[in-house]
């Protein structure tokens, strides 16, 4: 999974924009399930950084998982610190 993380960091946030399902704040919550596993503040604030990245991208869309509704839920999984993934993860 760090692997997995680290390849995200070089990669960076996507040109495509923001998206749960393929985008910026879609890769932010792997970010967020790594720093769920490991306890390491470093993949908490990557996460974060890629919330603020994708705060600044374009959104045109108003759904769950390619618009602005899945990126609200981003941000705040990002405030509250909660790794679950919308409607996958068991709450």
């Amino acid at each position: 999974m760090v692997k997995a993380g680290e390849a995200i960091l070089q990669a960076g946030p996507l040109t495509k924009g923001v998206g749960i399902c393929h985008g910026t704040d879609g890769n932010g919550y792997a970010l967020l399930k790594l720093y769920s596993r490991t306890g390491d503040l470093k993949w908490l604030s990557r996460a974060r950084a890629f919330a603020m990245h994708a705060i600044e991208q374009n959104v045109n869309e108003h759904s769950l998982w390619e618009g602005d509704l899945g990126l609200a839920c981003y941000l705040h999984a990002c405030l509250v610190v909660d790794h679950r993934f919308p409607l996958l993860d068991v709450y």
